[in-house]
């Protein structure tokens, strides 16, 4: 029961949960300004020190606009991974920033820390602005529990059969608004602005009239490309609200989605714009459709693309042609929902068939010349710190074995050079990154540049003859082409002339072949040495990337289409055909060209936050880092406990709260809450996570995560006391109180790689009843309350947990992968079985028997996937209790929600089990796309299981003696306030085999009947 007690306590506080783990190997400072507070380690001090002062300087202008200040805010600086991301906990009032510069594919070049720290904090502002009742209640909670026919006469009420937690919530900020209005900060900044790359995916999708639906637009829970398509609608949208309606729309379409009647930003629209949502999406959209129609024709009636050779996939990227151009590789997501899932894949030209090489790629790669090998750099975790940093591999394609070539370089995106013996790459580091040179086997790194600024270098490739390296270069908002001798002298600019200008190779005649986007549309061009001259080889709709080119001067190149990035061909011939006239028409400053500014730009320094210079940061005193909590956040609820069917209404309505604070890195973190009705009946927990390092354990190399777990729950029924059978008026009524005490001391470590984990727990735990005080029969005598504590436990646990989910759109709703769980438990127990008492010093005492014994199970699930989204899973679980039999009371129970759904949960139970579960799920309506109010319904997936299994006692029972069932289950996956996932699940099951047990004299009869569940919970995974 006290799992269940557990989900329904967490999954609110998991929803706001750390985005990661704490690292306890760093010495941590802090530095402070007059507004905010920043956390590093000496590892990232200078984006640190960039941080506090750019963050001091945005505040003002960001926290006007919204008309609201927060209180002091926290940032923590980490550059531990190869991870670039900012995260801001609003509730918490901290923005965690990893130092490491975007450099996605799907965005145009900016100045990381100024768009980030402009970006996370115009969240903190705007959201925090739009709180209905401030940032210390995320959310109030509805729930509801109902339970199994008690049936048994030794149990106090069944197991859970429905269990509900939802979301009311303080917060309704659709995704489009935030991520628009957090792009969109103050404009003047030009931080970050509508760019090429997001022209280009709108532009895109608006033509071939598949732009996200006004519903979309507000969740997440997409593909890479559908994510990324949320910030780049909702950055338009907000534009052009700003430009037609005001900017100071914004703020107040903010202020009323925290008024406490909306739910909705349509109700707020109709508020503030007097129109709802589907009227402002529709003028936007249809008025996108016709201008990007317009400002395109020309390049449609010149279009020159090439053929479209590989498209499975919407993320295709760095092909390379082997030395013999025959065989071609690139990097793919085909077959994947996100970028990051993506293989090199091995391409026969002649053929036309494919190969994946190796997973989990997402690096340019390159043939070695003379050898059929690549290589290409990849995230491992297998380093000191389990730092996930990248580093290079070389693959060999005849044998197919890899061999990592770097140890903790960081290096990335490697070119091997024309004659096979060096590597020249991208390595990073404090948010700066430089460019590198190795030989072939990885030996003898020299550094070639030597910025450490947060300059960014990218797609370093070798000129024919091996003795300069050209790469991109950017600090602000333009990519430059430079160049830089092997031997790291003579750096100079070769093309800079503001645009976005990346992507360099050589064709065979030596000239420089790249893509820019100086007509406002990403396309190759090729630039002349002797004359100077350039030419324009493309002229497409979406965008032209990363090209290879072979010795005749056909390119292949990775082209952006409202599918996604696909391999194209484009030959020789073709090329000639551009008429460079034909242009795509660029706005600066779309959709209408002219601003509507609330007007309190000027009072800021406008020249100082436009033309910066972060090449000088604060010179702050830095202080070690002492420990900063949270504000405590509460988290309402009322819960209708339908466990005890005798009990009125307003005894199953049990109020209660939880609570939560964490120190700012991590370290600790405190959880607790409780719910109490009127009878007093109580549901209390308290939780306490350390995650600091211990000096003895560290030196080991070990870093466990502990913790302190307290649970008091109470259960009171009635109950009559019968002292002569023959005779009722020699009877009693009480009521009688269960009451059970677990204390758990937790200590957990991951082991090999991320998804294994090993927890080992020791448990102690009470039961204990109290009989109230009663009359005695045909006397006025009182019988004093009593207490009896009939099991006092003590446990050692160890616990294997593996998982290893195969991450895509629907891997809640249906997953793909494995998840493995073992457990052994050693216990130690005194255990009053038959109710004995002894007299002793004139006291009832019971008499209690020791019961020592290990019990093992093991559950694992195997979710194979047999075609697209539909899957099979296969689940095992076998457990046992070594040794001689025990009392029931330690039995393992075979049915239920958790188990084997047509039996109820304590109707098989034994010392012994063993189960079998074959399911299979798939989709019934996939992208439904409707909302209802607050309510966003998404997919719904169906799933047919059998079932073969039973508990038992002793020796393992003939086949024929098992329990057998099946059932079906709908999965609803739905959003609830654009935040909060929300899943909807209804199981009906049959039990083929009807058995009887007979229990304290009563024989009680299972099988050949329906059982039904369902829930209303954040996931499926319980």
């Amino acid at each position: 029961m006290k799992k269940f007690f557990a989900v329904l306590l967490f999954m609110p506080v998991l929803l706001f949960a750390q985005f990661n783990e704490y690292e306890p190997e760093y010495e941590w400072f802090t530095i402070k300004g007059a507004h905010v507070l920043v956390h590093y380690h000496p590892e990232a001090e200078r984006s640190a020190r960039t941080v506090l002062k750019i963050a001091e300087e945005v505040w003002g202008p960001i926290t006007s606009l919204y008309e609201y200040e927060p209180e002091p805010v926290h940032f923590v600086i980490k550059d531990i991974d190869d991870f670039s991301n900012g995260a801001t906990y609003f509730f918490d009032n901290k923005i965690e920033i990893w130092a490491s510069a975007l450099d996605f594919d799907l965005r145009g070049s900016h100045n990381w820390l100024r768009n980030v720290i402009s970006h996370e904090f115009t969240h903190m502002v705007q959201i925090q602005a739009s709180m209905k009742v401030g940032r210390s209640i995320p959310a109030f909670y509805l729930q509801f529990l109902n339970y199994e026919d008690k049936r048994r006469p030794d149990i106090l009420y069944g197991f859970p059969n429905f269990i509900a937690s939802y979301p009311v919530a303080t917060v309704n900020m659709p995704a489009w608004f935030a991520e628009g209005t957090a792009q969109y900060m103050r404009k003047e900044f030009d931080y970050d602005n509508w760019d090429t790359h997001r022209d280009m995916i709108l532009r895109s999708y608006a033509l071939d009239n598949k732009m996200l639906t006004w519903n979309q637009m507000g969740v997440f829970s997409k593909t890479s490309l559908g994510n990324e398509s949320v910030y780049n609608s909702g950055f338009a949208l907000t534009r052009y609200i700003s430009q037609k309606y005001g900017e100071d729309k914004l703020k107040e379409i903010t202020k009323k989605l925290g008024k406490l009647t909306n739910f909705t930003i349509d109700a707020a629209f109709k508020d503030v714009l007097g129109k709802d949502g589907d009227e402002i999406y529709n003028e936007w959209s249809s008025f996108l459709k016709e201008d990007y129609k317009k400002r395109t024709q020309d390049v449609l009636d010149n279009r020159v693309d090439g053929e479209k050779i590989l498209s499975d996939g919407f993320g295709n990227f760095y092909p390379s042609l082997s030395s013999d151009e025959k065989k071609l590789v690139y990097i793919s997501n085909k077959g994947a929902d996100y970028f990051g899932v993506s293989s090199v894949i091995l391409y026969d030209i002649e053929t036309k068939k494919e190969k994946t090489l190796m997973p989990l790629v997402r690096s340019s790669v390159s043939f070695v010349a003379g050898e059929n090998k690549i290589v290409y750099a990849q995230l491992s975790d297998d380093n000191p710190k389990w730092t996930n940093i990248h580093d290079l591999y070389v693959y060999d394609i005849n044998t197919e074995d890899e061999t990592r070539i770097t140890f903790g370089l960081r290096a990335n995106n490697p070119n091997v050079s024309k004659d096979g013996k060096k590597i020249v790459f991208v390595f990073q580091k404090d948010g700066t990154s430089n460019i590198g040179i190795t030989n072939i086997d990885g030996k003898e790194f020299k550094q070639l540049t030597f910025f450490d600024n947060g300059e960014q270098v990218y797609n370093p490739k070798f000129s024919p003859d091996g003795n300069f390296i050209f790469f991109s270069y950017q600090f602000h908002n333009s990519r430059e082409i430079a160049k830089v001798k092997t031997d790291g002298s003579a750096f100079e600019f070769v093309i800079k002339n503001g645009f976005d200008n990346r992507d360099p190779v050589f064709d065979n005649s030596g000239s420089l072949i790249y893509s820019s986007d100086e007509s406002g549309i990403f396309n190759l061009y090729k630039y002349n040495f002797a004359d100077g001259k350039t030419t324009q080889l493309t002229n497409v709709v979406g965008g032209a990337f990363q090209p290879a080119i072979d010795t005749k001067g056909n390119i292949v190149y990775s082209g952006y289409t409202s599918g996604g990035f696909k391999i194209f061909y484009l030959n020789a011939g073709e090329q000639k055909k551009v008429d460079a006239s034909k242009k795509y028409v660029w706005l600066k400053n779309p959709p209408s060209g002219n601003d509507n500014p609330k007007g309190d730009f000027a009072k800021f320094d406008s020249n100082g936050l436009i033309n910066f210079n972060d090449k000088e940061s604060v010179n702050t005193e830095a202080q070690k880092y002492s420990g900063f909590f949270s504000r405590l956040s509460f988290v309402p609820f009322i819960r209708y406990d339908n466990y005890n069917t005798s009990n009125k209404t307003i005894d199953r309505i049990k109020p209660g709260i939880y609570f939560t604070s964490s120190d700012h890195l991590n370290r600790f973190s405190i959880f607790g809450g409780g719910s109490i009705n009127r009878r007093w009946e109580r549901d209390l927990f308290l939780s306490f996570d350390y995650r600091d390092k211990l000096p003895l354990l560290y030196k080991l190399g070990l870093k466990p995560e502990m913790g302190v777990e307290l649970y008091s729950v109470s259960r009171e029924t009635n109950t009559p006391l019968i002292f002569d059978s023959l005779d009722q008026s020699q009877n009693a009524a009480t009521d009688v109180t269960y009451n059970l005490f677990e204390f758990d001391f937790v200590v957990r470590h991951k082991i090999f790689t991320e998804g294994n984990k090993l927890e080992a727990r020791f448990i102690y735990n009470s039961y204990t009843a109290t009989l109230g005080s009663f009359i005695l029969p045909n006397t006025t005598l009182l019988y004093p309350t009593t207490k009896d504590t009939y099991l006092i436990g003590k446990i050692l646990q160890l616990k294997f947990t593996h998982e290893n989910i195969i991450p895509t759109i629907d891997s809640d709703i249906n997953p793909v992968g494995r998840r493995i769980e073992v457990k052994c438990d050693f216990e130690f127990n005194r255990y009053n079985q038959d109710g004995t008492y002894e007299i002793e010093d004139g006291l009832l005492k019971p008499v209690y028997k020791n019961f020592d014994f290990q019990r093992l199970e093991i559950n694992w699930k195997e979710f194979i996937e047999i075609f697209k989204d539909q899957t099979l899973t296969a689940q095992f679980r076998a457990a046992t209790i070594f040794g001689p039999k025990v009392p029931d009371f330690f039995d393992f129970y075979l049915g239920g929600l958790i188990g084997m759904k047509s039996y109820p949960f304590y109707s098989v139970s034994g010392n012994e089990l063993g189960w079998i579960n074959l399911t299979y799920r798939f989709p019934l309506f996939k992208n439904i796309d409707t909302r209802l109010g607050h309510l966003y319904i998404d997919k719904i997936y169906l799933s047919v299981y059998g079932d073969f299994g039973n508990a038992w006692n002793g020796d393992i029972p003939s086949l024929d003696k098992f329990k057998k069932g099946a059932g079906a289950e709908v999965r609803i996956k739905m959003n609830s306030f654009y935040l909060f996932p929300t899943s909807f699940f209804f199981n009906a099951a049959y039990s083929f085999d009807q058995f009887s047990r007979k229990i304290l004299n009563e024989t009680v009869t299972y099988g050949k009947e329906w059982s039904f569940y369902g829930g209303i919970l954040f996931d499926f995974n319980f």
